[in-house]
């Protein structure tokens, strides 16, 4: 299985959009291994991430990361999105973020959903020494999971801020985005 990683720089999603349905086109059939940039909602990433799981109606980026939040990897393929992410206050790769099809929420409790046409999902494994849980975010032909696993003695509150990080843009808005550029094709 191939990774595609590309690099995008942070721009306008509307110039950027050419760039990232373009680089889509050459970089699906290639095997390259480099990273990519933190999939903010301005930077075009999240057309990256509509191929990765072409069925999804929503598809995630982030508006910004809370302070002392930072990008450790990201990684396309086409099983989906992974994105990890450290915290100065809950450790190295305290946030997983995995953006695919489907995912399996069972053992995990509804909870009301911030986002229209979500269902949201948690699930606490471990709350001392550290904080271990699992929140999904399923929608029409794809799911959101965070894993969380926060150093000793990091705050629950950190899981909190770096979820409502994340944003979701529909798939027809992208294609509607495309459009207005000059590129006649969906994603």
């Amino acid at each position: 299985m191939s990774i595609h990683r590309c690099s995008l720089r942070t721009r306008p999603l509307i110039g950027t959009v050419a760039v990232a349905a373009l680089a889509l086109i050459f970089t699906t059939s290639c095997s390259v291994e480099e990273s990519l940039a933190p999939p903010y909602c301005t930077g075009g990433s999240s057309l990256i991430a509509a191929q990765s799981v072409p069925t999804a109606r929503l598809l995630p980026c982030f508006g910004g990361l809370p302070e002392g939040w930072s990008f450790s990897t990201v990684m396309i393929d086409q099983s989906g999105t992974m994105v990890r992410l450290d915290s100065d206050r809950a450790g190295d790769d305290a946030a997983t973020l995995r953006f695919e099809g489907s995912c399996d929420v069972r053992g995990a409790v509804s909870v009301p959903s911030a986002f229209e046409d979500v269902q949201h999902y948690e699930a606490i494994d471990q709350l001392q020494p550290r904080f271990r849980a699992r929140s999904y975010l399923r929608f029409d032909g794809g799911c959101v999971t965070w894993f969380f696993d926060f150093d000793q003695g990091a705050s629950t509150t950190e899981s909190v801020a770096i979820g409502d990080a994340l944003v979701f843009f529909t798939r027809k808005e992208i294609n509607d985005g495309l459009r207005q550029t000059f590129l006649d094709e969906d994603l």
